[in-house]
């Protein structure tokens, strides 16, 4: 137990500079766009993640590589509009789509199976998604 830190216990520990971790990204946050921007995102996705895990990846990744949806959905063959609502967690894509926007951000898919059998420890076989789905 006494690796885990609450947050509690992390606002208290005081930095060289006299500062707690919220009071300094705080402070980065006044004096950066761009970091308030990504904190704003991060904390998206975060919320996103609760409601559909593969729209938070899909948006995370793609806001890592600095893409926007209509250039993911240009060279995914697909719309701007369903990379939006896939983003959004309104959609969940077929394996085909799903298998060439994960090409454009440069991942592959992977399909898994688990056996589980009372008493034992579960079985999983992992593969890459075939070829004759992703066309």
């Amino acid at each position: 137990m006494d690796k885990l830190v609450t947050v509690t216990e992390a606002d208290s520990d005081v930095s060289a500079r006299g500062r707690t971790a919220t009071q300094a990204a705080r402070s980065r946050a006044r004096r950066s766009a761009e970091y308030r921007t990504a904190r704003d995102e991060y904390a998206a996705i975060r919320a996103l993640r609760e409601k559909n895990w593969i729209a938070a990846h899909i948006r995370e990744r793609r806001y890592e590589l600095d893409l926007t949806q209509q250039e993911v959905a240009q060279r995914a063959g697909t719309s701007h509009s369903f990379i939006s609502k896939l983003e959004s967690g309104e959609h969940i894509p077929t394996i085909p789509v799903l298998t060439r926007i994960l090409a454009v951000l440069d991942e592959q898919l992977l399909i898994g199976v688990e056996r589980k059998t009372p008493g034992q420890v579960p079985e999983r076989e992992v593969v890459s998604a075939p070829k004759a789905m992703s066309a």
